[in-house]
């Protein structure tokens, strides 16, 4: 699952992020429903019929001065001139405050001019005045007022005008009770007052939870967060994953350097404890392998020159004690230092034998080598390196000391005894110790030298291995 998300994980950010906007979109609530019915209309009928009836009460034209006259403010009226009649219509009514009338067409262009609050503070006071003529009137249109201010009050109006029989508007305040009814929401009324007015019911459905503001705006936002977040998120893992990467490149450069320097058994315990115990190993066989007149050698060619030749032969020396299993110990100057058994901690090794026998196969290697290099320096008039090969077996103490500059070593008289042989022996040949021997005279012919004196160790047992 990890590795689908970091491989595809930039395509599902951004389906997250349409996913998001796609939810936002499909959540809007319902466009209301428009319902338009001529009963709505009362107005544009009897409109005609209020201005005759203002006529017979005498209310038109019976002011001398037209700035305060009702009849000119209903003549803007009639001409759906709103702004000015009802600048007109508060100049009169500060004149004539006592006139119902010209209190409810002030009151109406407030409605038509859409700010229906101010409409039913107007209004409503009308609409309860028994005995007012236009009283029918007021209650309808401050039902309306009150359908875009307070529901509860304008279902109240509106169902008591359906219940008047008396009332002009029963029917259309009928209609709007069964709209309510059949179409269950928000309800209003828009309200047009070009020529007339003129009124159109508009209910919008209750919106589902998921379809409120905020309910929109946390879905809308939580997709694309979600899809932000994965893509950072995605970001961050490979970057980690190369670094991963990288950090085992380093560790893979590390060990590989490690085990190159120390043992496996030691590298390892030095990498999970950070320190090495020395152990003792009772039966390892120790070579040692060093050129016969290396000073000479060195007087005769140059520093660097004689560097390189001792670097050819130490790689090529690498290389076979590698493919024999045996382990490096280090160079002094020209010696070269191996040894074979250094496995088995604290035991003598079952296959000591095997161990000396890869160790004087290694040094008879060894010595073919020089063979071959030696007649291409002659080749190039170049002075020969020839190799004196010591062996010997016996308990060495093997490990790591100090804190700085890690170095795998070993102690003790068995490493002076292979010294001693390599020093006693004789150019291009092996030569062994009698523990040695008894580990390998089943496999190799070697000739007996008797007991030869060795410095520091007296009268030795050594044998040759024949070529």
């Amino acid at each position: 699952m990890k590795q689908n998300l970091l491989k595809y994980g930039h395509h599902l950010a951004v389906a997250l992020v349409l996913v998001g906007l796609g939810v936002y979109w499909f959540s809007r609530p319902a466009q209301p429903q428009r319902l338009e019915s001529e009963l709505y209309q009362p107005e544009k009928e009897k409109y005609a019929a209020i201005l005759e009836e203002m006529k017979v009460a005498g209310f038109a034209g019976l002011a001398q001065n037209q700035q305060d006259s009702l009849a000119v403010a209903l003549d803007k009226y009639g001409v759906a001139n709103y702004q000015e009649a009802q600048q007109l219509l508060n100049v009169y009514l500060k004149a004539h405050p006592d006139d119902k009338t010209a209190r409810l067409y002030f009151g109406l262009t407030f409605l038509y001019l859409k700010a229906p609050e101010k409409a039913l503070k107007i209004l409503s006071p009308l609409s309860q005045l028994s005995g007012f003529d236009l009283q029918d009137e007021a209650r309808w249109y401050t039902a309306l007022a009150a359908a875009n201010v307070d529901q509860m009050q304008a279902i109240g109006l509106f169902s008591a005008l359906a219940k008047d029989a008396s009332s002009k508007y029963q029917q259309a305040a009928a209609a709007v009770m069964n709209s309510i009814l059949e179409n269950p929401g928000k309800f209003s009324f828009q309200i047009e007052s070009a020529e007339g007015l003129k009124c159109s019911m508009l209910i919008a459905p209750d919106p589902a939870w998921w379809q409120a503001g905020w309910a929109r705006t946390l879905l809308g936002l939580l997709f694309p967060a979600a899809g932000v977040g994965l893509f950072f998120w995605q970001k961050k893992m490979k970057r980690l994953e190369k670094e991963n990467r990288q950090m085992g490149v380093d560790m893979e450069a590390s060990d590989a350097l490690l085990y190159n320097i120390l043992p496996a058994e030691t590298a390892q315990e030095l990498k999970q404890f950070g320190h090495s115990d020395t152990r003792r190993h009772e039966m390892v066989t120790v070579l040692f392998c060093d050129f016969q007149g290396f000073t000479n050698i060195a007087e005769q060619i140059g520093p660097e020159e004689l560097v390189a030749y001792l670097g050819t032969c130490f790689e090529a020396y690498d290389r076979i004690i590698t493919a024999h299993g045996l382990e490096k110990i280090k160079t002094v100057g020209d010696c070269y230092i191996c040894a074979g058994g250094l496995t088995e901690s604290g035991l003598a090794s079952a296959n000591a034998a095997f161990d000396a026998v890869s160790v004087i196969k290694a040094g008879q290697e060894m010595l073919i080598f020089l063979q071959n290099f030696n007649r291409k320096q002659e080749a190039l008039g170049k002075p020969p390196f020839k190799a004196r090969v010591g062996i010997h077996t016996g308990p060495v103490v093997a490990g790591i000391v100090g804190i700085k500059k890690y170095a795998y070593d070993i102690w003790g008289d068995t490493v002076n005894i292979a010294a001693r042989m390599e020093q006693t022996s004789e150019a291009g040949r092996i030569n062994i110790s009698g523990s040695t021997y008894e580990l390998v005279k089943e496999q190799f012919a070697c000739i007996y030298r008797g007991k030869v004196e060795a410095k520091g160790k007296g009268a030795v047992d050594m044998y040759f291995v024949s070529e």
